[in-house]
């Protein structure tokens, strides 16, 4: 999470030019500021105090990436100063998780970028992808063999061969299916990050109970009558 490191306001966050590393963003190179608009603001109800807000450039000192910041602090000082609060930092990666060298490059392009959605604050957005990701998952290792077999049914249907945990598949009912069926189908709500943490978290084991030792998982497929991308891909080019 980006925060304000010193009086000299200096930035300290994960920059998406880095690798996803941690770095260190400054609002100023050679004694000149990179920019800023001031917006001051007189709300004073309810007890408040007036403050200013600034909505400010800063520059990745390890890879020269720009980004912006917006940071409050009291009418009455001058920036940069130590009692200024940062609101918000943009862009800024969070921490990517790993996820196994086999698994497809759509499903794996597609969970990458659910991280994305996240790390811009577009929590449901990152969620839906996410259960996308797990309905592309299933389908692509057999588990989606008639029109009527619903994702619920899948994900059943994967535990019941034991490709997942009965702990796991309530994971993926509770943390990814559900929660993505709101997201399609009820009424507009905030998705906290806590939700996107646990739905990304459990479709990255889901990922590495398919992916991770693979030639084990093809075997248990076939041993179950399931047909995995990867026969697809064989019988297609064989025809």
């Amino acid at each position: 999470m980006a925060n304000l490191i010193d009086s000299g306001c200096s930035i300290v966050a994960f920059c998406p030019g880095c690798r996803q590393g941690r770095s260190t963003f400054e609002w100023h190179h050679g004694g000149n500021e990179h920019g800023s608009v001031k917006k001051h603001i007189d709300d004073t109800s309810f007890g408040r105090h007036p403050y200013t807000l600034d909505f400010r450039l800063y520059r990745c000192a390890g890879c020269g990436s720009g980004a912006w910041a917006k940071i409050r602090y009291a009418p009455d000082t001058r920036f940069p100063n130590k009692y200024a609060s940062l609101v918000s930092f943009h862009p800024e990666s969070k921490q990517r998780v790993s996820i196994p060298n086999n698994v497809p490059d759509g499903i794996k392009t597609e969970f990458r970028e659910a991280e994305r959605c996240y790390e811009n604050d577009c929590n449901r957005a990152s969620v839906g992808l996410i259960r996308s990701v797990l309905d592309k998952t299933l389908r692509a290792n057999g588990y989606k063999t008639k029109k009527r077999e619903n994702l619920y049914q899948q994900i059943e249907a994967a535990a019941d061969d034991g490709i997942i945990t009965a702990s796991r598949k309530k994971k993926a009912h509770d943390d990814i299916r559900v929660l993505g069926n709101d997201i399609l189908h009820d009424d507009w709500c905030e998705i906290e990050d806590s939700h996107v943490e646990a739905a990304r978290h459990y479709a990255q084991r889901i990922l590495e109970d398919f992916y991770d030792d693979r030639a084990s998982v093809i075997e248990l497929l076939r041993e179950k009558g399931r047909i995995p991308h990867e026969d697809k891909v064989g019988e297609h080019e064989e025809s």
